[in-house]
């Protein structure tokens, strides 16, 4: 499924666009009523939350354009405690995006118009079970509301972390505040190395390592995998990641880490795509490399012993 192409380069994103998708999320938790505790946000917002900046040890993350959120298909079978879902994002102001050239209006991506020249894309998104259901739509709400299956995604019904956002509301309402239940490290680490894996954009290789990087030693961060790895829920899930990982950023067949797509994505996101900073660029996948790898090779241990991460 096309979806709307992202900047290249950290200096695509800014703070204003970063706080338009905390409105757009905050407005939306609100229409989706008694839906909105089973709401999961992934994606690009999520550093915000995993890594709060603290300038010069953890830097601002780049921030985000868009807004990807994961719908818990179950629950929304089982019950009728809310109103159409169209309906209540229509009242707000979000219409179906309907991308340049495309025949007719999208069903899984909504879009809010925030000014003349700024909006902010929404996408609703559900576990991929299995594998046929990824990548494919699975309606919610007949054609008017659908959600795209992406593999993994389920892990965050389980594993998030809250955060209290306190944000104005698209329809001059004032303030809110809301709890936003989002991918705790191990599931934005999994599921963002499926991302880069599978659409190799700069964008999330940059989200990938800024959460690695900040989000603790890597001792710790490998810790805590760990953690969830033990619980012996969702183990293909890491595995999985563990795979791409190492496909995308390290070491092998032949190839130095340093090398690999992933690194060179990260750097290029981080420095820009000027030639003139080629050997910085270079300095700096060598870097990513060493991180990624170091995560991998400790959770890889720690899976090994039956123990710990070391």
């Amino acid at each position: 499924m096309a979806t709307p192409e992202k900047p290249k380069t950290s200096e695509g994103y800014d703070t204003a666009q970063t706080l338009a998708c905390e409105r757009v999320l905050v407005t939306l938790l609100g229409a989706f009523g008694t839906l909105k505790d089973t709401i999961r946000l992934v994606g690009g917002l999520v550093p915000r939350y995993l890594t709060p900046a603290s300038p010069p040890d953890v830097p601002a993350h780049a921030g985000t354009t868009d807004v990807d959120i994961v719908f818990n298909l179950q629950v929304i079978a089982e019950g009728e405690g809310y109103a159409s879902l169209a309906d209540q994002l229509k009242a707000r102001g979000f219409v179906r995006y309907h991308r340049p050239g495309a025949k007719s209006p999208s069903s899984w991506q909504w879009e809010c118009k925030l000014s003349g020249h700024e909006s902010v894309i929404v996408d609703f998104l559900h576990d991929a079970a299995e594998s046929a259901q990824e990548g494919k739509l699975l309606p919610i709400e007949g054609e008017k509301v659908s959600a795209l299956g992406i593999r993994h995604a389920g892990v965050v019904h389980e594993w998030f972390r809250e955060q209290r956002v306190t944000a104005e509301l698209l329809d001059g309402a004032g303030s809110s505040t809301e709890v936003v239940r989002h991918a705790d490290l191990t599931a934005f680490i999994i599921l963002k190395a499926i991302s880069f894996d599978q659409r190799g954009e700069n964008k999330d290789a940059g989200d990938l390592v800024h959460v690695m990087r900040y989000a603790g030693t890597p001792t710790q961060i490998a810790e805590e995998i760990m953690v969830r790895y033990e619980s012996s829920r969702h183990t293909a899930a890491i595995l999985d990641a563990l795979d791409r990982l190492e496909t995308r950023f390290c070491d092998g067949d032949g190839v130095e880490g340093h090398l690999r797509n992933g690194p060179v994505a990260a750097a290029r996101f981080q420095l820009g795509l000027d030639p003139d900073d080629d050997e910085e660029r270079i300095l700096a996948q060598r870097s990513v490399t060493g991180l990624v790898s170091d995560i991998v090779t400790r959770v890889r241990a720690g899976i090994a012993a039956g123990t710990g991460a070391g």
